[in-house]
């Protein structure tokens, strides 16, 4: 009778480095070519298996790793799938050349931001302030950032907040964790609308439109009443982020300065009496950045001149 002595056969060396990064949990739930391919996954990545190496046949593997066959060849194919090797007529599995860039020990992460790889026309829109945005957003941790209309993190009522969230998971359970209507919750539209109503302001749920951010509003503000070439008239100095959007909708803007009162509408009135521009954008309440809230005079001022050239320019 003929001895099998395939079971004692030594593996190639290469199968049997291969199977020394694959270490299978046949108790785990994750199946056994979800494993497979999640340890070769992490060798390609890792740069221990290089570009062109060729992987061992999926009987060669299957057999060193006393697995079925069709086990690696779903490991490979899903492996295929996420573009880190590629099949070829005889000459089998090969490692692929890599789509991402790793970071060596040469990288210098204060080198130039990523906002001067952006064509020309971007960066014009970004404006001469990029390299400076770029340079506030990496600040350390010991730096007070007032680039932003937010509280101090430590004032923030971090224990209440989760336990309100909390709260909100369980009487919401799944519907917490999916998607939003466009507009908003409807809930949350309808508290808001309350209470703007409570501070003398005619509005409904309907009215209500929930946003990211500012900028996304100003953004929606502007596409609906801007067309290129139109003027819009701005505080000096004001919220950086409205005026890249206005220019990247194609709009030219004109700066007004500020004192302590907020717009100084007598030059406001020079400017309209001059241009018609197409929008006035004001921060009458805390304006970003000074801070200055306009008084109660020169918002009525203000308002009179928008209504007198309303035909021109909206607020």
């Amino acid at each position: 009778m003929r001895q099998n002595t395939n079971q004692h056969q030594p593996l190639p060396l290469f199968t049997a480095s291969i199977c020394s990064l694959i270490q299978l949990d046949r108790s785990s739930d994750t199946p056994l070519y979800q494993q497979i391919s999640d340890k070769i996954r992490e060798a390609i990545l890792s740069g221990q298996l290089a570009e062109g190496i060729r992987l061992p046949t999926e009987r060669a593997l299957a057999s060193a790793l006393q697995v079925n066959r069709t086990t690696v060849m779903n490991a490979y194919n899903q492996l295929a799938a996420d573009g880190l090797v590629e099949g070829h007529v005889g000459r089998g599995t090969l490692v692929k050349r890599s789509q991402f860039n790793y970071l060596d020990d040469n990288y210098d992460e204060n080198g130039p931001s990523w906002l001067f790889g952006l064509p020309t026309t971007e960066r014009e829109i970004l404006g001469p302030d990029a390299r400076m945005l770029s340079e506030l957003a990496s600040v350390g941790d010991d730096i007070i950032s007032l680039a932003a209309g937010t509280p101090a993190i430590e004032l923030l009522p971090a224990e209440m907040l989760n336990a309100i969230f909390a709260e909100g998971l369980v009487r919401a359970r799944q519907s917490a964790l999916g998607y939003c209507p466009v507009e908003g919750l409807l809930s949350l539209r309808r508290d808001i609308a309350m209470r703007m109503r409570n501070r003398g302001v005619a509005v409904d749920a309907q009215h209500i439109l929930i946003l990211s951010g500012s900028t996304q509003g100003i953004g929606l503000v502007g596409r609906f009443l801007l067309n290129p070439g139109d003027e819009v008239v701005v505080e000096v100095p004001t919220y950086l982020g409205a005026i890249q959007t206005f220019r990247a909708l194609g709009a030219r803007v004109i700066g007004v300065p500020t004192d302590s009162d907020g717009m100084r509408v007598d030059l406001l009135e020079t400017i309209l009496a001059r241009h018609r521009p197409r929008l006035i954008y004001t921060l009458p309440t805390f304006q970003n950045p000074t801070g200055v809230v306009m008084s109660p005079e020169r918002r009525r001022r203000l308002l009179l001149l928008a209504r007198r050239y309303h035909h021109r320019s909206s607020i």
